[in-house]
Order: structure tokens, then C-alpha cells, then sequence
């Protein structure tokens, strides 16, 4: 799936109108988005509160290419205050989704990973990770509350979990990897998709 590039030749105002363009255009015939605005100034700081959490630095070293199958290690604090990890989830299917606030594709999707969620139970983990840039983790964590999503979302405002996945070769979003009970990733999709969708990637990181 092709994804859209903002040029570095805009200004900041023009750069957020075409973003907003391009993400009306991609919801209705790519179903993805590309990368937002650098528009604003970000502080990184730690963050936690209910199912949402900042990532803890640093994250596991980058895949070294699209078809390798090692999934970089990452970890968050869950709402007790406790560490949690990709790894620690050995045993069941990982289903990690790459999205952001901004991207309409990402957000329209998330009703039917939470009902994945909750049909499956604890044979799957779901964690989505959020890639808004400005003000992230209010942003992030306004949001998911005000929509009950309650599976578990870490925030990466640098793209650098981003990076060590999907290696910038499409860069868009929502962007999905499947992992295995062995921890290896299975398979991944661009794009919106649906609870059917779903449901049949996590049935092939099963075998």
C-alpha cells in the first residue's frame, strides 16, 4: 500500500491542512494514514494512568528487514505501578497496532479491536501504540477514556518503536503485527480493518 510523504518545503499551517486532507483522502480509498505535522514542540516525560502508559527507553533493537520475524522487546507500567513487557507475553497471541489520534482510519477500527478483545479473552493480548506527537499522552489518554477502549495503549511520541518495526518502509498508519505464542511476529497488515479481518490474523499467529 502506497502512503503519502508531506514535503519539508511547506509551512507549518499548510503542512497541517494537506495532513487533514490526506487522511480524508486515505480513510476513503487507502484506509491509512502517513506521518502528522511537526508542528509543535515535545518534552518527553513518563506518563501512566488506567490502560495507558508511555514506553520505557530503550526498546529492543530494530528488525534488520520487513520479512524478519523477531519482534523488538518494549516495556510499560501498568495502572498498578508494576512493569509489564512484549516478552513477558509469551504464551499468547500478540495483536500490536500502530496508531494515532489524528488518523480516522486508526481511530474507526478500534470498536472492533476491542470486540476482538473481548471475545478472545486472555488467549490474546492486544496493545495499541500511539504515535501522536503534540501534548501525547493528555491527548492519548482524553481519548481513550472518553471512548471506553480498555485494552492496554502505550504512547510513542518519537516513532521509535515505529522505526524498529516497520523500518520506515511504508510509513503509514494503522500499521498491525501479529506475533506468535513464541514470541515471533506472524504476520502484519496496513490499513483499516474489520472485526472478520482481524479475527483471521489472529487465527494464523495461533498456528
Amino acid at each position: 500500500m502506497r502512503t503519502h510523504r508531506i514535503s519539508s518545503g511547506t509551512n507549518a499551517h499548510d503542512r497541517s491542512c494537506l495532513m487533514i486532507l490526506i487522511c480524508l483522502v486515505s480513510a476513503t480509498m487507502l484506509a491509512s494514514c502517513g506521518n502528522p505535522p511537526d508542528s509543535c514542540t515535545f518534552t518527553y516525560q513518563q506518563q501512566h494512568s488506567a490502560n495507558v502508559s508511555t514506553i520505557f527507553w530503550p526498546v529492543g533493537a530494530a528488525r534488520i528487514s520487513l520479512s524478519d520475524s523477531y519482534a523488538p522487546d518494549f516495556r510499560w507500567m501498568r495502572s498498578d505501578g508494576t512493569l509489564d513487557s512484549l516478552s513477558g507475553h509469551q504464551g499468547q497471541v500478540v495483536f500490536l497496532n500502530f496508531w494515532a489520534t489524528w488518523c480516522g482510519p486508526c481511530t474507526s477500527e478500534m470498536g472492533a479491536i476491542q470486540n476482538v478483545a473481548d471475545q478472545l479473552g486472555d488467549s490474546l493480548f492486544v496493545l495499541g501504540v500511539a504515535v501522536d506527537e503534540c501534548s501525547p499522552f493528555s491527548t492519548v489518554s482524553n481519548f481513550i477514556q472518553s471512548n471506553h477502549y480498555r485494552y492496554q495503549i502505550v504512547v510513542d511520541s518519537l516513532w521509535r518503536l515505529y522505526m524498529q518495526y516497520e523500518l520506515w518502509q511504508s510509513n503509514a498508519i494503522p500499521q498491525s503485527f501479529f506475533i506468535g505464542p513464541d514470541g515471533r511476529i506472524k504476520t502484519y497488515s496496513t490499513g483499516e480493518g474489520d472485526e472478520a479481518a482481524i479475527l483471521a490474523e489472529v487465527r494464523k499467529a495461533e498456528q
